[in-house]
């Protein structure tokens, strides 16, 4: 089964794309160029309010790099689960970078390579004509359960809300909404005092891993079957600076 990735850049693109690599056909990369962060931050003014925007940005650029400084050693120790080497994803031969994912280009490039599947990860939002033209399944990883926890960082608002048992990880059918789509593979995640906001992904994509070899198996043997899990649809933003030190303090989440 040939396979195409669709990803953006980063640490997890990397495990995604080695991953990819060593265990299947991987026929293709198409990489999501930059996105504009003035367009991006003035979007989420005008929806969560200066405020909230400013708090996020001071937790952002102030505390994460305090915490990735903090999780160093359980980072690495991390690293050393995976059962490949981890390459960066630009170092791909057959990579096509474009402007945007959703650039009417991309599904000619893909028509071309003629995949039976393309796997996500770390793109922007995908348009509906881009999934309608591409015409294969489209499966992403979300670092979270959905639909209870959609958006961004699922398993640190699992752990704030007292809900262990819904801190994980989704594959998940792409469709035009936000980690909307049809769920085909969940797990859960086991955190340690040495994990942080910053090593909860690296433990999701750990088990999100297992979750794209579970969809891909579906998809190989024409089978997707998509979980009902009956659980209510919330949308997460970044949390403020006052946000981590309050479920820091008061809950003891990292």
């Amino acid at each position: 089964m040939k396979i195409v990735l669709f990803c953006g850049k980063g640490e997890s693109n990397d495990i995604v794309y080695s991953f990819l690599k060593s265990k299947y056909d991987l026929v293709g990369v198409i990489m999501d160029g930059p996105s504009d962060k003035k367009k991006f931050i003035k979007r989420r003014i005008k929806k969560l309010g200066w405020f909230k925007v400013i708090s996020q940005l001071l937790f952002m650029k102030g505390i994460i790099p305090l915490l990735k400084f903090e999780s160093r050693k359980r980072t690495e120790e991390l690293s050393k689960r995976y059962d490949f080497e981890v390459e960066p994803v630009v170092d791909s031969n057959n990579i096509f970078i474009s402007t945007t994912i959703n650039d009417p280009k991309v599904i000619d490039h893909v028509k071309k390579i003629n995949p039976d599947l393309i796997i996500v990860n770390g793109t922007r939002i995908i348009k509906k004509t881009i999934i309608d033209g591409v015409g294969v399944p489209m499966i992403n990883m979300h670092v979270g359960v959905t639909p209870k926890y959609r958006g961004v960082h699922g398993g640190y608002w699992a752990l704030a809300n007292n809900d262990a048992e819904n801190c994980g990880v989704t594959a998940h059918l792409i469709d035009p909404g936000i980690d909307t789509g049809g769920v085909i593979s969940q797990r859960t995640i086991e955190i340690t005092k040495k994990d942080n906001y910053c090593t909860y992904p690296l433990l999701q994509v750990i088990e999100g891993l297992k979750c794209y070899e579970d969809a891909i198996e579906q998809v190989n043997n024409n089978n997707i079957k998509i979980v009902k899990n009956n659980l209510e649809s919330k949308l997460y933003y970044h949390p403020t600076i006052f946000d981590y030190f309050y479920y820091r303090l008061f809950k003891g989440v990292k």
